[in-house]
């Protein structure tokens, strides 16, 4: 037999140990530079935190601008450096609370002049969230102050906001782009068929579609139908809001929509002009005109003659027209936002924001551990009268969902009153937590419903098999071995889990029934999956009365019977650390404006909105209550 010579042996043994000395010194390196990655964020974190700290300078008469970046959302989503560093950033994200704060506190301050809008960075919005930002502009209106809406273009979200404004000023070569409402996503039946996947599904409800895009390669029937007695009173509500706030003729928008090519070519292709002849604007003004007017309308009284009187004033005088005199909403709500005055009693207000798991999750997840200690927290304070539950989801694992319920219910079992305040979605298992509360209240186009349930899981034994690939054994029973991704489902297990999701609707029904004051029979006609407008929701039965978070606020102050209250937002506490990497995230959305509107870092946020579909299903028992197709909240 022939051997390798102890030379030979030697240079091989000296090679790999010189190989895998240089990959660990390489591994080092990464680490550390890693970790300094990480230190530069925390202290730039650090700076700017302190530096914020310092609180901005508001000009006497100036301006307060409202310029938002991002989806508009209820609450954030977490900051965690693996985000800040792999993942192009945390998304950019603005929260309606703080631009309404912000409008209703220089409804009174005497330093601030007027509002402009800056609306382009605006990016997902959902018109109950859009709705509330309108009524704090309309009543910050009634200061008499002037509100001046500006943009390069308007989306249809940024209309809906601008058009509520005194004036109107857009760019020459701008649109407004309205172009309705529509619900549609990717179907993969074909796709996995033609990769060989199993998809294991289980459900009830014939409106339940969550599925579909999984089991069909178009919208059903029924989707198509529930989906369509949604959007249109949505749209409806849309045009007749503008329509109202631009002084325009009712079906003004929709005949424009409707003619579009004849009215496009009427308008000599010009977009900007054919909204300025709608009334959609009031005029049409380059950048160099409108940083000049803006500058005029928050000079301070006699500036122009003082400065004109000076040596060089006709420079300084050019450069003052390029600028206007404004603080930035953000900026702003450090310097106006005071603690809050702790009375004797407290309503507590809990936001449940993003898709319903198991366990703990970060904001922007509703994970039934988390907020469930938030639940707790709020329910043994002995100073908390009344507990407000603000929801937006579109829900997820049914297992969490009655966990959350539960929980709400001990609040309800120990004198404590629960009202249910839902925003723009809480539907499927953002309707379930709501179900037992003492009062429901929804916007009228909020999305709600959805009371069905289903299982899901993806095998993929057909797809192994085509690379020779194979799973096999032996079980003491029919279920040992459960449902296996390489196996797929025995029909003893579907079986099984059929009557699981089966048991499961009817502990929906009840349970809505039972809260609502319903028969289970007449609840299963409104249900099988179907959505419905806040609107429609409250006529059958589902919702009790339509408003917002105020009014649902009001409502449980009544229940309780207190009066004299101070509002108590019940949010996790966050770590020095998550709270520096948050700052630092704000500040360099604000310095890399780019990023926002990066169209690749778009795609990419769409593509993972779809594939994440499959990371909420954790539930135990397979057993989802997700609406499908309703608008993603995050």
């Amino acid at each position: 037999m022939k051997t390798d010579s102890p030379s030979k042996r030697g240079t091989v043994r000296r090679f790999f140990s010189s190989f895998f000395r240089s990959l660990w010194r390489a591994l080092k390196a990464v680490v550390i530079f890693l970790h300094g990655i990480v230190a530069v964020l925390v202290i730039g974190a650090i700076i700017f935190a302190l530096a914020g700290q310092r609180g901005p300078k508001i000009p006497e008469g100036g301006a307060l601008l409202i310029n938002p970046v991002g989806d508009l959302v209820e609450q954030r989503s977490a900051v965690d450096v693996d985000t800040l560093l792999f993942n192009d950033g945390p998304p950019p994200e603005v929260l309606v609370k703080d631009i309404v704060d912000a409008l209703s506190f220089a409804k009174d301050d005497n330093r601030i002049k007027l509002v402009v809008l800056q609306l382009h960075g605006v990016h997902h919005a959902q018109l109950p969230k859009l709705k509330r930002i309108v009524a704090a502009i309309v009543e910050f209106k009634t200061s008499g102050k002037k509100v001046i809406a500006v943009g390069d273009h308007y989306s249809q979200s940024e209309m809906y906001i601008a058009a509520n404004a005194d004036e109107v000023l857009m760019n020459p070569e701008g649109e407004v782009a309205l172009h309705g409402m529509s619900v549609y996503q990717p179907y993969f039946n074909s796709f996995l068929e033609n990769h060989d996947v199993t998809v294991n599904v289980f459900k009830v409800g014939k409106y339940k579609s969550a599925v579909d895009p999984f089991l069909r390669d178009n919208m059903s029937d029924e989707d198509r139908l529930a989906w369509t007695e949604v959007l249109d009173p949505l749209w409806d509500a849309y045009t007749k809001d503008v329509e109202n706030a631009r002084g325009m003729a009712s079906g003004s928008i929709n005949t424009i929509l409707e003619n579009a090519p004849e009215k496009v070519r009427e308008a000599k292709g010009n977009l900007a002009h054919l909204a300025l002849e709608a009334g959609l604007v009031d005029r049409l003004i380059t950048d160099n005109e409108r940083r000049e007017y803006l500058s005029e309308l928050t000079r301070e009284d006699g500036e122009e003659e003082k400065t004109a009187d000076e040596p060089g004033a006709d420079d300084r005088e050019d450069e003052e027209k390029q600028k206007f005199r404004r603080v930035a909403f953000n900026n702003y709500l450090r310097d106006v936002r005071l603690p809050v005055e702790h009375k004797d009693d407290k309503v507590a207000v809990i936001t449940a924001v993003g898709s319903i798991v198991n366990g703990n999750a970060p904001q922007g997840v509703i994970g039934d551990k988390s907020l469930n200690k938030l639940i707790r927290k709020a329910r043994l304070d002995d100073d908390v009268k009344a507990i407000v539950l603000r929801i937006d989801s579109g829900g997820g694992s049914k297992t969490a969902s009655e966990k959350i319920r539960v929980e709400l219910q001990a609040a309800q079992d120990s004198d404590i009153p629960v009202v249910a305040s839902m925003g723009s979605v809480a539907a499927s298992g953002g309707y379930f937590i709501a179900a037992s509360a003492d009062e429901i209240w929804a916007l009228p186009t909020t999305i709600t419903g959805s009371i069905g349930i289903f299982g899901l899981m993806p095998s993929f034994e057909k797809t192994l098999a085509n690379y020779g690939i194979y799973s096999d054994g032996v079980a003491t029973t029919p279920l040992a071995g459960g449902p296996s991704p390489l196996r797929g489902v025995t029909p003893v297990y579907g079986e099984v889990l059929q009557t699981v999701i089966e048991a499961g609707y009817q502990q929906f029904l009840t349970t809505v029934a039972n809260g609502r004051g319903m028969d289970v029979d007449a609840v299963d006609e409104v249900a099988q999956g179907r959505i419905w407008t806040g609107e429609k929701a409250q006529q059958i039965g589902l919702v009790d009365e339509l408003g917002d978070l105020d009014e649902a606020i009001n409502a449980a102050a009544r229940l309780a019977d207190v009066e004299d209250y101070s509002l108590w937002f019940v949010e996790p506490e966050l770590s020095i650390e998550e709270k520096l990497l948050r700052r630092f995230a704000e500040h360099a959305r604000a310095v890399l404006p780019e990023l926002n509107n990066n169209p690749v870092s778009r795609i990419k946020s769409v593509v993972n909105k779809e594939l994440g579909f499959l990371e909420q299903l954790n539930d135990p028992h397979h057993a989802y209550v997700i609406c499908g197709g309703c608008p993603a909240v995050r």
